[in-house]
């Protein structure tokens, strides 16, 4: 499994939830600190490009930050996206 990591507003975590449990079997998104506005998108292995371009997109819609997050469960098993590159990714977007 991938893992993604933003930073979001409490009221984007809403409208980000309900357009990404459409994409049911594809990824789940988990809030990491409701406080301060860390989600996490675990993307199923076959999706990794869907989702990054859906999360492309919604990054122009709404603010989402991408971070660096240490989770026990993720850091030592699963390859992440740097936040250079998602950073990149979504800046090349919004340009």
């Amino acid at each position: 499994m991938i893992y993604r990591y933003f930073k979001v507003t409490r009221r984007d975590m809403v409208y980000l939830k309900f357009i990404l449990e459409a994409y049911e079997g594809m990824n789940v998104m988990s809030t990491v600190d409701n406080k301060a506005g860390i989600i996490r998108i675990s993307i199923m292995p076959g999706f990794v490009q869907d989702i990054d371009d859906l999360l492309a997109t919604l990054g122009m819609q709404v603010r989402m930050e991408p971070v660096e997050w240490n989770d026990e469960q993720s850091s030592a098993t699963a390859p992440k996206l740097s936040f250079r590159q998602a950073s990149a990714r979504i800046q090349t977007l919004n340009s």
